[in-house]
């Protein structure tokens, strides 16, 4: 049976915080609106002008937030479909789920680390839909978005293949200042089913499209080093400590 190690996740909290924010955004230019006409403020310029300030500065944050809140809630999503994916893996396993790693000037927070006989998987899953097309040397990825009305929109976003780098150079660190050399590889999971992929990828940049890919891939992953439960449990408990979990 796997054992999962579960970690803080700030972005479900900022997702709440988001949404009370956006109903409280949403309520307020009515409420003003009311308030003004039952004391008849319009017919004073200034008062009314402030006002209609009110109300526009209202409808922009509001707006705002709306964009700062599908960004993050379709990130959870994302880690919530990779959880309830991982599960379904059998086997001794040990997973972390939102592991914050940090070796000197180097930091970050893993999506999911999996301890397993074959080594030290690191995923990051990414919930982008529509087209994704780039080559693993660039710093950006395109994401290209059709809509039914035909509109088309392109949006850059991070490499994430560099960015499992940085990931996996820190993992390494902290595990190699504890005395463990083990080997460890990273898995890029868009878990969307409307997300489609265009990329030039090296041979050991591992991709996968959907849970059952993810699933497949975990299940038949395997490497020229095999852990030992001590040794599993040994490096579950470096991370743990650095992590402060």
């Amino acid at each position: 049976m796997n054992k999962i190690i579960r970690g803080r996740n700030n972005n479900t909290k900022k997702v709440k915080l988001l949404f009370i924010s956006q109903v409280v955004l949403g309520v307020m230019p009515v409420l003003l609106l009311i308030f003004f006409v039952w004391k008849k403020l319009y017919s004073t310029p200034i008062v009314a002008a402030v006002f209609i300030i009110l109300i526009f500065l209202c409808n922009l944050a509001y707006a705002f937030l709306g964009r700062q809140y599908a960004v993050l809630n379709s990130g959870v999503k994302g880690e919530r479909r990779l959880f309830r994916t991982v599960k379904k893996l059998h086997g001794t396993n040990i997973v972390f789920h939102n592991l914050p790693v940090r070796y000197k000037r180097g930091r970050s927070e893993l999506d999911m680390l999996i301890i397993c006989h074959a080594g030290v998987l690191i995923i990051e899953v990414k919930n982008h839909s529509g087209t994704i097309s780039g080559s693993w040397r660039d710093d950006k990825w395109t994401q290209r978005k059709h809509y039914r009305d035909g509109k088309v929109t392109e949006t850059l976003m991070d490499n994430p293949i560099k960015q499992m780098r940085r990931q996996r150079d820190i993992v390494k660190s902290i595990l190699t200042a504890a005395g463990e050399d083990v080997w460890i590889d990273s898995v890029l999971y868009f878990s969307s089913p409307n997300a489609r992929l265009k990329l030039s990828l090296r041979e050991n940049d591992y991709v996968c499209c959907e849970s059952n890919e993810l699933l497949d891939f975990l299940r038949k992953y395997e490497h020229g080093e095999t852990l030992s439960k001590t040794r599993m449990e040994h490096i579950s408990k470096i991370l743990k400590d650095s992590a402060g979990i």
